[in-house]
């Protein structure tokens, strides 16, 4: 049975019937045992100064209208979603390039190494318009959904002083 991955952000912007919280993902990745041998880390970094903005619509417990910018909340998503999300984005441009680079290698190596190049971008190019089109999530993935507000002990000690 899948469970839940749960992360912890703030409240950047509101909509109607869904936020969008900013977690630090430099943090999850300084909890995560595979960090070494992972470039998201780095890429983030690098990107975004390891910030990731994510939708969330209302969850059972929370519901975005409850929700004000600033606020700390959890967000969960089925880790059945981070399984399937991540074979479509790693495994479909891989599988699109590997097809073009065998249909292209009968011109040569050179020509079967620009083919797995064009098969990969054009792999990665086909998700972010399918991305795009579906209003920001892939097809077959779950949004992640509020679950709770979070509550920093320090801040209400802060406040109360």
């Amino acid at each position: 049975m899948m469970g839940w991955l749960s992360e912890t952000g703030r409240v950047v912007a509101l909509e109607n019937d869904a936020v969008w919280v900013e977690a630090d993902r430099s943090a999850a990745c300084g909890k995560c045992s595979a960090r070494a041998g992972c470039g998201q880390g780095a890429l983030s970094a690098l990107l975004q100064s390891g910030k990731g903005r994510v939708r969330a619509i209302s969850g059972d417990k929370l519901a975005a209208n409850d929700c004000q910018v600033g606020d700390a909340v959890v967000i969960q998503v089925p880790e059945s979603t981070l399984l399937s999300g991540t074979l479509m984005l790693y495994g479909a441009p891989l599988l699109l390039g590997a097809v073009v680079s065998v249909l292209s290698a009968g011109l040569g190596d050179l020509w079967a190494a620009a083919g797995f190049g064009a098969g990969l971008l054009s792999g990665f190019a086909i998700l972010r318009l399918m991305s795009v089109r579906a209003g920001g999530v892939l097809p077959g993935t779950a949004e992640p959904r509020l679950t709770a507000k979070h509550v920093s002990i320090t801040g209400d000690l802060l406040a109360k002083n």
